[in-house]
């Protein structure tokens, strides 16, 4: 069963399979044809690929398709899926020229790096919305819309029942990334630009999530139009044709996802001994959790001959990136040191190698040393100053509630912060979490609050992010 990964987790091998394959699927001819299929349907209301209910099981059955056309190039291809949350600018790995390539120059213009530039001779659009365009693939990233922040996404997650769900994924998410990108990925074509099946594996992920979150909802619901019954076009000529109601698992349709849950979770106590674990097999993902009783610096580290690549997730969020390491523990050993507020953690270990296999040990150890004494931030006072001085660092501040209002805790300033807020009268106690909802990239929680003192933690929504900020408590 092949596993679906993180882009952003690929090896230079990885990365170049990939994109071999998709280059051999384009020269001989197959590419196009997904191209010309989703171009051909896009605004037709009889085939309903968009705004309908079949949105989400079409474009899971086209993505399935091309994953199995690459596979018959090359087996150990899966379709990697890009995390918008995390992978936010033009720095990213997924634009690096050994992968995507990079923007059109100048924004808007034809791509010139990697292997999908035109100018290597390699991928020439054929299959256009205008027969008279542009035969070079362009890109106008982050000239239109700004990305949908790790917030946004746990919105739309939590949105029921699926029709719900399913168009504010479509409108909300799916639409802002496409205007992202720009280009020809803006265009009823957009198949033309490789970055489309990284986008459309991260929306069917969240489809994936949202349906492990919500087990007792309708994992498809139909329309006016389309059921669960319903034939998709253009296969639906076909003696057997794909049906929403044939799509609704991923596993049965023979991928997962790196972030999939499961029930290899195993369980691992801070401070407790090592605990003995084995990669057994390529492409093996092993998780784990743990929890955090307070605030303080924890250690995750492996120990072993084995080369593993180690990253982690929280709080109380399986699919929300804090970090990652690869060799920091030394002799090829992940290493994180973090400072981790109260609540649930995940860990995620895979060999370093795409084939490599091995026996490793794991293991949670936390500070004992007494918390140093919490500023405090005086309500409706003068906004205190912070500043995240190195990776995975985060502040923690407390302010006082004297009464039952609404207040509003929000930070300034040019670094894109995250900030927790915990209570009352108890760090570990969780009440809300804020990515971007403040002016620029400040966060910012309004909350109806109960008298005590509450807990606010800082930190930069980038694991490796540095900066100065601003955060103050105002009471309306």
């Amino acid at each position: 069963m092949g596993i679906r990964k993180n882009q952003a987790t690929l090896s230079a091998d990885e990365k170049s399979r990939f994109v071999n394959a998709i280059l051999q699927l384009k020269a001989n001819g197959i590419y196009d044809r997904y191209v010309r299929q989703h171009r051909d349907l896009f605004f037709d209301a009889n085939a309903g690929i968009h705004e309908t209910a079949l949105f989400l099981p079409w474009h899971r059955e086209f993505l399935r398709r091309l994953e199995l056309d690459l596979q018959r190039i090359d087996p150990s291809v899966s379709l990697p899926y890009w995390d918008w949350t995390v992978d936010r600018s033009l720095t990213a790995s997924l634009w690096g020229a050994d992968f995507m390539g990079g923007n059109g120059v100048p924004p808007g213009g034809a791509v010139q790096t990697g292997a999908f530039a035109f100018r290597f001779g390699r991928w020439r659009l054929t299959v256009r919305d205008n027969p008279a365009g542009r035969v070079e693939l362009t890109r106008a990233i982050s000239s239109g819309a700004t990305l949908p922040s790790a917030n946004g996404v746990q919105r739309v997650l939590t949105r029921t029942p699926f029709s719900a769900f399913r168009v504010d994924l479509e409108r909300d998410i799916h639409n802002i990334v496409h205007g992202f990108i720009g280009g020809s990925a803006g265009d009823r074509s957009s198949p033309n630009d490789p970055a489309f099946f990284l986008l459309h594996c991260n929306v069917d992920r969240l489809w994936a999530i949202w349906q492990s979150l919500h087990p007792t909802d309708a994992p498809f619901q139909g329309d006016g139009r389309f059921n669960l019954n319903s034939p998709m076009q253009p296969w639906d000529n076909e003696i057997s044709p794909p049906t929403p109601a044939r799509v609704l698992s991923h596993v049965a349709l023979g991928y997962t996802y790196d972030t999939d849950r499961g029930a290899a979770m195993t369980d691992l106590t801070v401070g407790a001994p090592i605990r003995q674990a084995s990669i057994s097999q390529a492409g093996e993902v092993d998780w784990y959790r743990f929890t955090v009783p307070a605030a303080s610096t924890y250690i995750i580290e492996t120990q072993g001959s084995t080369d593993v690549f180690m990253s982690l997730f929280g709080v109380n969020s399986q699919n929300t990136l804090v970090t990652e390491d690869d060799d920091s523990g030394g002799a090829g050993n992940s290493k994180i040191v973090s400072n981790l507020s109260a609540g649930t953690y995940f860990v995620r270990v895979r060999h370093a190698q795409t084939t490599g296999t091995g026996t490793y040990g794991i293991s949670v150890t936390g500070t004992t040393q007494p918390q140093p004494d919490l500023v405090e931030i005086i309500v409706n006072g003068p906004q205190i100053q912070g500043n995240i001085a190195a990776a995975n660092e985060s502040d923690v501040y407390s302010f006082s509630a004297t009464q039952i209002a609404t207040y509003t805790i929000v930070t300034s300033g040019s670094t894109d912060t995250f900030v927790t807020l915990n209570g009352p009268n108890n760090q570990t106690a969780f009440i809300s979490q804020d990515d971007d909802s403040g002016p620029g990239q400040n966060s910012q929680i309004v909350r109806v609050l109960t008298p005590g003192m509450y807990f606010v933690r800082v930190r930069h929504y980038s694991p490796t992010g540095t900066g100065a900020y601003g955060v103050a408590v105002q009471r309306s």
